[in-house]
């Protein structure tokens, strides 16, 4: 233990009496930080509005559209006048299609869309049972930036949900237009609502005269005169129900079972007024003459329309753009967050951060030498005191460069962090574990520990799920995600930006203190038995002339 506290208070008396050196370490301390906060930063909100609407997107409308009556339609200017108030992409409107699809080809644009000629035409088949639909081209280029692409399927989607919600709308304005059925339906609805009222009326004229006929059983005089005037009376109502009849037909409802009363009281009344029907045949008349009248009263009421055929009818003559936007998305997805994150950037920090923290351990090992020369009058250092003795130097340069990177992430990015306490613990916890774990590969292995470590770095940033999902990896990656430590740092890091789910965040720092045990095993046990070959590759290097 004497001879650790030697070493280390050597390195300081070294460091702080050479300029070049306290600048080296200065320099050593703040690199890492400018590479998280430059990253997190370039990567801020790239998904905002304000950035998506520098990407630019040409559209271009041919279409001719289409008369219907006195109506003139063109979906493609609608669409057009649309995405022209909608800015969250770049829309830019080229005065001919040459221009639009160019500007995709030579880079000026990312991407382009041609609406046809007869695109109008096509969706306006549906009303003749043309199925089919429309099309509109749509133009990507593919070359110029991998994560754009990804960016304008978002122009993509607006597109299409604008097209949905015009097309809807023309559709269900051409609907109101044809026929005049929807708007005679409020003069049907009145002629229905006399005829049911004036049908009640002589309905219980008939069940009166009904009872009269019965009564009548008892006395010829009585039936002669209750015949005689329920003659006048199906006289009055065959006139009555002859003009209404002619009323409801000008509408567009058929009534089969009035229409049947209307002939059979004309051969009722033929019947009354020769006087040859008896007062049995007269009341067997009168009742199949209240079941008719009934039929027919039924198939009236039958056929008003209810409250909410009321509205929709309105809608459809009135206000077809909202009957448009409905269908065009009928269902609302509500999103609840879970775990909110206010923008990329803070979701990005924990990667970023951990990386940087990775990179800073690294340029250590390749800027300050390894190797402990014995002091004056001392024997050789043991291998563990030499370990302790020079690692100490590592460790506390590297907690420094985290506790810059995490101030900076904090106070000068303000990402968001719910527990900077424990952003700033999690983060110092992954740079002692990264400081020796590449401190004991290159303790080990000289220079081809150093590779080693610029290896799994490498396997880390591609395959630890810092930026795609691990699950969307190739299954190589996926296999080997769980052996390293950058996914156990970022989970904890994580855990402090959106939020703690119960005990994620110790569970990942106890995960990522296996590979500190690890290094440490590493460091101690492997240093003899690979010291004949580090003395070999070593002096290879010196005859080479080139290798330092």
């Amino acid at each position: 233990m004497k001879n650790i506290w030697k070493i280390i208070r050597n390195d300081f008396r070294n460091i702080s009496t050479n300029v070049v050196a306290v600048v080296l370490v200065i320099g050593l301390c703040v690199l890492p930080s400018l590479y998280a906060w430059f990253n997190i930063f370039s990567n801020w909100d790239p998904y905002l509005e304000d950035a998506t609407s520098n990407l630019k997107i040409a559209v271009f409308s041919k279409d001719a559209g289409i008369t219907v009556g006195r109506l003139n339609l063109c979906i493609g200017n609608s669409i057009t006048d649309a995405l022209s108030q909608n800015a969250t992409i770049g829309w830019i409107f080229p005065d001919d299609e040459r221009t639009a699809v160019n500007g995709v080809y030579d880079g000026s644009c990312y991407a382009a869309l041609v609406i046809p000629e007869n695109f109008t035409e096509s969706i306006a088949g549906i009303t003749e049972g043309n199925l089919e639909g429309g099309t509109i081209s749509y133009y990507e280029n593919e070359k110029k930036n991998a994560i754009a692409t990804k960016i304008t399927s978002k122009a993509k989607s607006t597109v299409e949900t604008q097209v949905n919600r015009t097309v809807f709308s023309t559709i269900t304005e051409i609907l109101s237009k044809i026929g005049d059925s929807l708007q005679n339906i409020e003069e049907q609805n009145e002629i229905r609502s006399t005829m049911a009222a004036k049908l009640e009326n002589i309905e219980k004229d008939i069940s009166h005269y009904a009872a009269s006929l019965t009564a009548a059983g008892h006395a010829a005089d009585s039936a002669k005169d209750s015949a005689t005037t329920l003659n006048k009376l199906s006289q009055k109502m065959v006139s009555d129900l002859q003009d209404d009849l002619s009323l409801l037909s000008s509408g567009t409802f058929t009534l089969t079972g009035l229409q049947t009363a209307n002939i059979r009281l004309a051969d009722y009344a033929d019947v009354l007024e020769t006087g040859s029907s008896s007062l049995a045949q007269s009341k067997k008349l009168l009742k199949d003459l209240q079941g008719m009248i009934q039929k027919a009263k039924k198939e009236i009421l039958g056929t008003e329309d209810s409250e909410q055929l009321q509205n929709m009818l309105s809608i459809l003559k009135n206000q077809p753009e909202k009957i448009g936007a409905y269908f065009s998305s009928p269902v609302e997805l509500k999103t609840v967050p879970v775990y909110d994150t206010d923008n990329y950037g803070s979701a990005m920090a924990p990667f970023y951060s951990v990386l940087a923290i990775w990179v800073g351990s690294l340029i250590l090992v390749a800027i300050i030498h390894l190797k402990v020369h014995p002091l004056e009058q001392d024997k050789p250092f043991k291998v563990y005191e030499e370990f302790f003795g020079r690692y100490f130097i590592f460790f506390l340069i590297g907690q420094i460069q985290t506790m810059i990177c995490v101030f900076g992430n904090l106070f000068f990015l303000e990402i968001q962090c719910q527990h900077p306490f424990l952003f700033w613990f999690a983060s110092a916890v992954s740079s002692f574990v990264f400081t020796l774990l590449i401190y004991a590969l290159v303790f080990v292995f000289g220079n081809v520990g150093e590779a080693l470590a610029v290896v799994i770095m490498v396997i880390q940033v591609a395959g630890t799920g810092g930026t795609f999902p691990k699950e969307v990896l190739p299954a190589v990656y996926q296999n080997v995600y769980q052996f390293l430590p950058f996914p156990y740092c970022m989970t904890a890091l994580r855990e402090c930006v959106a939020g703690m789910y119960k005990n994620d965040y110790w569970i990942a720092l106890g995960k990522l203190m296996i590979f500190a045990a690890a290094s440490l095993a590493v460091g101690l046990l492997l240093k003899k038995p690979f010291a004949g070959l580090n003395e070999r590759i070593e002096r290879s290097k010196e005859k080479s002339d080139l290798m330092v």
